[in-house]
């Protein structure tokens, strides 16, 4: 078997890629890293687009998941140090390709030289045309942290918490041209407990993502896995929350993440931004 993952280089797609390398890492034969934050926008636009969308608290909270918890050096479960996938790369000797368009010539002819049977999406940032999803051999799945049909599109956690749904979850479905729309492999319900944050679901939906996805690579031959297509119905697909929905998800008590601005006190270089988190 041969395998390239797609990702951004953060803890959930560590996750959702780390029980494939601790079981079989013989099976990856390279690892893909997004350099963009949003396909096709530099991160300067990127915080433009998403001020435009949500306004700054929503930027605010995304700051502090992605950056404050690195300074803080928090662990993900269990007391497992937080791991990435340029560092899981870096461990087993895979070949790493940066791309800031996976359907740009260049990362498609990377794809192709490597001749993959599979090409796995974990919580990667670009929209992956025809032509780079039939690249592999047997096909392109992605790993999406929602109970598809539910929750397609962006921040499926914060959604979850929002309308109150009984659970939260995650998804190995195949690549196709809507989002999140493909045919189902496998996937997971995740319980949502009493104060859980947007961070705890995404973190229990990529570690518990990362388990399913480990156990159907080794559950059947890849020709064997006939997969299931999504029930039919008109199923939301969500975009960046709006202010008025960050809004309501505060006043229901709900939170991005742990932290608050009493948590930062003692860390060096950060007296002067503490306002700007409370």
């Amino acid at each position: 078997m041969r395998i390239i993952f797609l990702a951004v280089d953060d803890e959930f797609a560590g996750e959702m890629q780390r029980q494939v390398y601790a079981q079989h890492p013989e099976w990856i034969v390279g690892s893909v890293l997004a350099t963009q934050p949003i396909y096709k926008h530099t991160p300067p636009q990127a915080i433009a687009m998403v001020l435009k969308k949500s306004g700054p608290r929503y930027l605010v909270e995304m700051a502090k998941m992605k950056i404050l918890r690195r300074l803080m050096g928090d662990s993900t479960r269990d007391g497992a140090e937080p791991v990435s996938p340029s560092e899981l790369a870096e461990q087993h000797g895979i070949p790493t390709h940066h791309s800031g368009d996976i359907n740009a010539d260049e990362s498609l002819k990377w794809l192709r030289d490597l001749e993959p049977d599979l090409v796995i999406s974990t919580n990667f940032s670009h929209y992956v045309s025809k032509p780079a999803r039939e690249v592999a051999t047997v096909g392109s799945w992605n790993l999406h942290k929602s109970y598809l049909p539910h929750n397609r599109g962006m921040a499926p956690s914060f959604f979850a918490l929002l309308n109150d749904d009984p659970h939260a979850g995650v998804t190995l479905h195949v690549l196709e041209k809507g989002f999140d729309t493909g045919a189902i492999v496998d996937q997971r319900k995740v319980p949502m407990n009493q104060g859980d944050t947007v961070y705890d679901l995404n973190l229990a939906s990529s570690t518990a993502g990362g388990e399913m996805l480990a156990e159907v690579l080794a559950s059947a031959p890849l020709s064997e896995i006939i997969p299931t297509e999504q029930p039919e119905g008109d199923w939301p697909e969500h975009t960046y929350p709006s202010p008025a929905e960050i809004k309501r998800f505060a006043q229901q008590g709900h939170r991005f993440d742990k932290w608050t601005a009493s948590d930062l006190k003692g860390i060096k270089g950060l007296d002067g931004i503490k306002g700007f988190f409370r």
